[in-house]
């Protein structure tokens, strides 16, 4: 603590707050100006006043304290219609107007805090060290210094930005004026800050009144609607590959096989990717069923293939001599030649390999899939698969001349009371003089939401309505005299009214905008 005696021209010191309880409501305090400086002023004080001991120990006694002898009470700097007073054990700046009527007549603003994350309460010490520049201890940053983002982005909005004007709570409250927009919120926050290392984060459920002035109207225009295709894309599930294993034969009497793997679900084996040149790793080919024969001309080989295929696509293989196999979970389901047969198809040259393996390619046509080559997308879809995308476009007109407010009031529940209403079925609810302060949650739930009613959405009211006018104009009677037919002409019927009825207190009304 500075020495008051080093330097009797100053007229700016530092306190702590030992009591904020002003029995006169008018915000003074009771400051410890330091052991030192306490005595100095405890004894400069009348030890007695109208017969009476004025001191006890260290301090007056408590009927002198807050009274004219107390030379440790501080009058606010602030006018008294803002209402900041700080917490015991806090820091305040003390202002002397002049040393010569030092302790007589002295004010206190609030002291430095060392960082927004602990307005809720701080001590002596942590407030000074933050002030003296020579003893600066690191806070932690809430925003960045370089590009002036906040660290952690959950943490934007809770407390009052440099640009606005703004009145903040110690705890999750505040207002904030900004240039066309005034926010009166509580509950902005998940947490109180309390502590300079605890992480505030907004609540999104806050509750809030904003009152706002645009400075342009935005009218909502028809949305435009417009339709595109999109290609499905999915993992292929199975590949068939076709081999030629003696592709020089020039006698028409070939060796082959086909085969049918189940594919790992990756990026490069979906349907997009996926191509008759793909590499697929051997270690992803999974083989599910194999067949093969010798001495076969070209007709009866891709007969055989496409046979292969359309089994694949109906979900069983039964080719003699090889057992009935059982397929599912095949589509998207791709056919090929296999990598060695597909590298002789696209050397060209006059060699018989060429043309054999060419003219075999060319034979394998399942359902308009050529060259061997295809997608089953799905059972019998064959190639790849587009799908209709609707998309829509909000359009609206902006109106730079015509500017409007808007008031929004929003909370987990709204209710709205009047001191003189009262429903005959419901008790009147009585805002005495212990709620002048706020009301207590126990006693919303108890007295205040019992006896007050939802508020009715317009909309689903009007379609209930709409609902019942229209059974009552398009209905008819079996004979004169009996119930109506449940449906109406229209088509409208009695169980969707009693349907919508039974809904209604959760749809045409809201449960949680109530008023009395």
């Amino acid at each position: 603590m500075a020495n008051f005696d080093s330097d009797e021209g100053r007229v700016l010191w530092f306190g702590k707050v030992k009591d904020a309880n002003d029995p006169l409501m008018l915000n003074r305090i009771r400051v410890d100006f330091g052991t030192k400086n306490n005595a100095a002023i405890l004894s400069a004080i009348p030890k007695t006043k109208n017969g009476k001991e004025t001191k006890d120990g260290d301090d007056l006694k408590p009927e002198f304290k807050w009274s004219e002898i107390d030379s440790f009470c501080c009058l606010p700097l602030l006018p008294l219609f803002l209402n900041v007073t700080p917490k015991k054990d806090e820091s305040v700046n003390i202002i002397f107007p002049h040393t010569n009527y030092k302790y007589d007549e002295q004010y206190y603003v609030q002291g430095t805090f060392s960082s927004p994350l602990s307005t809720y309460r701080e001590n002596f010490n942590a407030q000074r060290m933050f002030a003296s520049k020579n003893r600066l201890e690191s806070p932690m940053l809430l925003k960045n210094p370089l590009n002036n983002e906040y660290y952690i982005t959950k943490t934007k909005g809770v407390f009052i930005e440099p640009e606005d004007i703004g009145l903040m709570g110690r705890g999750t409250c505040d207002i904030v004026v900004k240039d066309r927009h005034v926010l009166l919120r509580a509950g902005k926050s998940t947490t109180i800050p309390d502590n300079a290392n605890k992480e505030i984060n907004v609540k999104t459920t806050r509750s809030f009144v904003q009152l706002s002035d645009f400075g342009q109207r935005e009218i909502p225009l028809p949305n435009l609607e417009t339709v595109k295709l999109q290609e499905t894309v999915s993992f292929v599930k199975m590949l068939i590959e076709w081999h030629i294993i003696n592709p020089e034969n020039a006698h028409n009497k070939f060796t082959y096989s086909v085969s049918l793997y189940r594919l790992p679900e990756k990026k490069e084996y979906n349907t997009q990717n996926l191509r008759v040149d793909s590499d697929v790793d051997s270690n992803d080919k999974a083989l599910v069923f194999r067949m093969g024969f010798s001495a076969e001309g070209v007709f009866d080989l891709t007969q055989k293939i496409i046979k292969f295929i359309g089994q694949c696509n109906d979900g069983e293989i039964n080719i003699p001599p090889y057992s009935i196999t059982k397929v599912d979970n095949q589509f998207p389901l791709f056919f090929r030649p296999s990598p060695e047969t597909l590298s002789v198809m696209e050397s060209p040259s006059s060699g018989v390999e060429f043309s054999n393996v060419t003219a075999i390619g060319l034979s394998i046509d399942y359902k308009s899939q050529k060259n061997g080559t295809g997608i089953i997308f799905s059972k019998d879809k064959l190639g790849q698969q587009f799908s209709v995308i609707k998309d829509i476009q909000e359009q609206k007109e902006v109106k730079n001349d015509a500017p409007i407010t808007y008031n929004i009031t929003g909370a987990d529940k709204l209710l709205f009371l009047s001191h003189e209403s009262r429903v005959p079925s419901k008790k009147q609810i009585t805002l005495d003089e212990t709620t002048v302060y706020g009301i207590e949650q126990s006693y919303l739930i108890a007295n205040v939401l019992p006896n007050t009613d939802p508020m009715v959405r317009g909309d689903e009211l009007m379609k209930f309505m709409n609902l019942i006018v229209r059974f009552l104009a398009s209905h008819v009677h079996p004979f004169p005299g009996m119930p109506p037919v449940p449906q109406a002409t229209d088509g409208t019927n009695i169980s969707d009214i009693l349907q919508q009825l039974a809904s209604a207190p959760d749809t045409i009304l809201n449960q949680n905008i109530r008023i009395n």
